[in-house]
């Protein structure tokens, strides 16, 4: 099929009917509003210099005017297309200073609410008084027109077309925590000392790297790649038949020395496909890339990138805000076992916070210490549920170490009464702070360093001191 001298591919083509219908479902909920409001004469009260900051060229418009739009289309904002995505071709069509598209790209209060003619695809047009909806496209798009104006290869600038679920939430809409500590320093400088912050780092920031006993390697130590944990033990993933996989040794932080296990099956153990959706931010399965090194914000938040050029909160999840069971499902989504849909990867591919968890994890299998009594294998919900309570339960172990628990690398010994006290569990990190000031007058680590707490007062995920 051509559209000028555009040619599009049957598949191309499937795509973009399938994003231009997913657009136009949105734009349907604008439909009652608009025939409520003179969007014209609105704009017209409150001057061109509002929307067109330069008066030379119609395609440029002021970068915060699509706030307008949202001050009332604050539901409907929450499907519609995404906005504040960088342009890189030139078309023409209006753009904000910064050549990103938003409300206005697209839409314009200077067009009618409604034609003698067809102004969208057949399969979503509206009427109303015998005549068609326009949503006040700012042209007709009844063959994808105005799609087209952008998507000619399918791409415009970091978007992804097709609009499928998975690529539409791919690595490409994730901004890094970088960009959310800008505008939340305190929580950020929270989250950097936590144990998600440091799960995974390059050993070039890992401070001391080179006095680990390099003999224990036993592999060139400049194919490692990534270092692994911060509480107990680092283990390392480097560069091996033909991929990414996590080292047979085991460093033990606390006593500084190489453990005496060793994990044979090594070679096979294939970090991007087993380990890497839990331990970094922004996995992007249609290449096994990543934005982000380590459990970062948007772990929890979901993608962040809308959010963080627009600052709406409708733009980000807030997990204070989700039902008591999908809030737990993001922590579950990580700390049980389990494969996606495919059968390829041990973690959830497509689940994002919000989502049900159901839709994109089975196979569950028990962990080592679990008993008939904590898992029926049964593949529930509650079954998951009480897996991920039986390893909270051992998060004060003195003997085992959490971490062991995903591939249970050494035995699994414990007593069941062999537990840290608190003071003992901040010790298994902060063991060589020599120049602590004595006289603690009670001999609790949490007397003077309070975990910090919620406006709710529960205690933030954020802080790195154990939730008690």
């Amino acid at each position: 099929m051509n559209f000028g001298n555009i040619r599009i591919t049957p598949i191309l083509l499937h795509a973009k009917i399938a994003a231009f219908f997913y657009i136009l479902a949105a734009l349907s909920a604008y439909a009652t509003v608009l025939e409520a409001f003179d969007h014209n004469a609105e704009s017209s009260s409150k001057g061109c210099a509002f929307c067109h900051s330069d008066n030379e060229n119609k395609y440029v418009i002021s970068d915060n005017a699509w706030r307008w739009c949202t001050s009332c289309h604050s539901d409907a904002e929450k499907m519609s297309h995404q906005m504040k995505i960088q342009v890189k071709s030139d078309v023409k069509l209006p753009l904000d200073t910064s050549k990103k598209m938003d409300c206005l790209t697209c839409h314009t209060p200077h067009r009618e609410r409604t034609s003698t003619e067809p102004w969208i695809s057949s399969a979503k047009q509206k009427k109303q008084d015998d005549k068609f909806v326009t949503f006040m496209l700012v042209k007709s798009n009844v063959n994808g027109e105005l799609c087209i104006t952008c998507h000619k290869n399918g791409v415009s600038g970091e978007t992804d077309f097709s609009m499928n679920v998975s690529k539409f939430r791919s690595n490409k809409k994730f901004a890094g925590s970088e960009s959310c500590t800008k505008c939340h320093p305190e929580i950020g400088k929270l989250w950097k000392q936590t144990p998600h912050a440091r799960m995974t780092r390059t050993p070039q920031n890992i401070p001391n790297f080179r006095e680990i006993p390099v003999e224990g390697f036993e592999y060139p130590t400049e194919k490692i790649k990534y270092v692994l944990g911060s509480h107990y033990v680092y283990r390392f993933v480097a560069e091996a038949t033909g991929t990414l996989v996590v080292l047979p040794k085991i460093y033990d932080l606390k006593n500084r020395k190489w453990l005496s296990s060793n994990d044979y099956g090594w070679r096979k153990r294939y970090w991007l496909k087993q380990c890497a959706g839990c331990h970094v931010t922004g996995f992007n399965e249609t290449d096994d890339s990543f934005l982000e090194a380590g459990v970062g914000c948007e772990m929890c938040h979901g993608p962040g990138y809308n959010h963080s050029q627009t600052s709406l909160p409708a733009k980000i999840v807030n997990p204070a805000r989700l039902s008591p069971e999908k809030r737990e499902m993001i922590c579950i989504s990580c700390h049980t076992s389990g494969v996606d849909n495919s059968g390829k990867y041990h973690f959830p591919i497509g689940y994002f916070p919000g989502d049900d968890l159901n839709q994109f994890f089975t196979g569950l299998t028990p962990k080592p210490g679990q008993t008939s009594e904590n898992f029926l294998g049964d593949e529930s919900y509650k079954d998951r549920v009480n897996q991920w309570e039986f390893l909270k339960s051992r998060l004060f172990l003195a003997k085992g170490l959490t971490c062991d628990y995903c591939q249970n690398f050494r035995d699994f010994k414990t007593s069941g009464s062999d537990y840290f006290t608190h003071d003992e569990y901040c010790l298994t990190c902060h063991f060589d702070k020599t120049d602590h000031p004595k006289g603690n007058p009670s001999g609790k680590c949490t007397t003077c360093h309070i975990p910090t707490k919620t406006k709710s007062g529960a205690f933030a995920v954020h802080d790195h001191k154990f939730r008690f």
